[in-house]
């Protein structure tokens, strides 16, 4: 601090010391307060709904909403004061409410000015994100008349200017729970991983399905489609080729389409699954709340299991694919030798001369051009 502001400070302070002293020499009227704010009128009728959210990590989802649904419908009608606004459940919602569309369509309701109170279970329940939880609860207080949100378990209207402390608190501790449980799945996964148990949705492989116990076996009418993908790639075709080839011979896609996307073929081609591997984690969540997905590229451990299950091609076909995607393409390929330049030279010594040997990377060759060059006859 420089010297101006020292002496600045000094003179303030000196300021209200001689105020203070002169305070009891001064008279101060007081006008007393007329009106108080009240967080909610209990005479009033209020039109009220609940909010409730099940997970199968922890209870039966159609039974456990549908009790909650029926317990919820018959508080509500049971109330003196309180309209039935019916009840919004959402299920494997996860910690974004990006993806609760009831909890989305019940907020849009409160702005339309057709509900005044919210119940619901827990501020867990209600948001495990702390920034989701104060946003929402803040917004539907600004709201004219205010709308409030009651948590049965922790008894806190939020309406209540003395619950917004213990709210600030206890949604922290909601958003903490749900990072634990986070990792807690994420460990489990990764102990599955490193004992080789993956976890398949073969199903939704083209080629694989499952028998009566679970094996992962091939679906040899799918497998053709498969095989030849892999064979029209490794002879030259382009995605693009192989995708347009498919669609006019109306062959369906792994979704039951009709049209073939070159980004459905070159996924197929870079599936290790085809070759009989199993490669775990390819994919990681890089944010709790987001949900945010992206690929695997180094983040976290990969996991794989060579000759997991059948193979439909072969290895040898599938590292050729691979390595021709690594040399930029068959379409690269194709550019690379359609420009290259082929110099012919007739052979001038030797038991072969006159002979004019073709390079083998020639794609093709102007006999007409060749002969008048060399005046060959035919």
């Amino acid at each position: 601090m420089n010297l101006k502001s020292k002496k600045k400070k000094s003179v303030a302070a000196e300021r209200i010391r001689k105020a203070y002293e002169r305070s009891n020499e001064i008279e101060v009227e007081i006008i007393p307060a007329t009106k108080k704010l009240k967080a909610n009128d209990p005479n009033r009728v209020q039109r009220v709904c609940a909010y409730c959210r099940v997970s199968t990590l922890e209870e039966s989802q159609d039974t456990s909403y549908e009790l909650q649904r029926l317990e919820y419908k018959d508080m509500i009608e049971s109330h003196e004061n309180w309209q039935y606004q019916g009840v919004y459940g959402d299920k494997e919602s996860g910690t974004s409410v990006m993806n609760r569309t009831e909890f989305l369509k019940m907020i849009e309701e409160c702005r339309a000015g057709n509900i005044d109170l919210i119940i619901t279970k827990s501020i867990s329940r209600f948001a495990r994100n702390i920034l989701d939880c104060l946003y929402y609860v803040r917004e539907l207080k600004q709201m004219n008349p205010p709308i409030g949100v009651y948590f049965e378990t922790e008894h806190l209207n939020t309406l209540d200017p003395a619950n917004e402390m213990t709210l600030n608190v206890l949604s922290l501790v909601a958003q903490e729970e749900s990072a634990q449980k986070s990792k807690s799945l994420k460990w489990s996964y990764r102990k599955r991983f490193e004992r080789g148990i993956p976890l398949t949705n073969m199903w939704a492989v083209l080629g694989y399905g499952n028998d009566d116990e679970g094996n992962i076996i091939i679906v040899e009418e799918e497998a053709e489609i498969v095989r030849y993908i892999f064979r029209s790639y490794v002879e030259g075709k382009t995605v693009c080729e192989i995708a347009d080839a498919l669609t006019d011979e109306n062959v369906p896609t792994p979704k039951g389409k009709d049209k073939w996307s070159p980004g459905t073929v070159n996924s197929m081609l870079h599936n290790e699954k085809y070759c009989g591997d199993m490669v775990m984690q390819k994919t990681v969540s890089v944010d709790l709340y987001s949900h945010k997905v992206v690929k695997n590229d180094g983040i976290e451990d990969q996991y794989r299991l060579r000759d997991y299950h059948p193979p439909i091609v072969s290895r040898q076909v599938f590292d050729k694919v691979q390595e021709i995607f690594r040399s930029g393409g068959n379409k690269r390929r194709r550019a690379k030798y359609a420009t290259k330049k082929v110099k012919l030279k007739p052979i001038k010594k030797g038991s072969l001369q006159g002979y004019v040997p073709i390079p083998v990377d020639a794609v093709s060759i102007d006999i007409e051009q060749l002969t008048a060059k060399f005046k060959i006859k035919k």
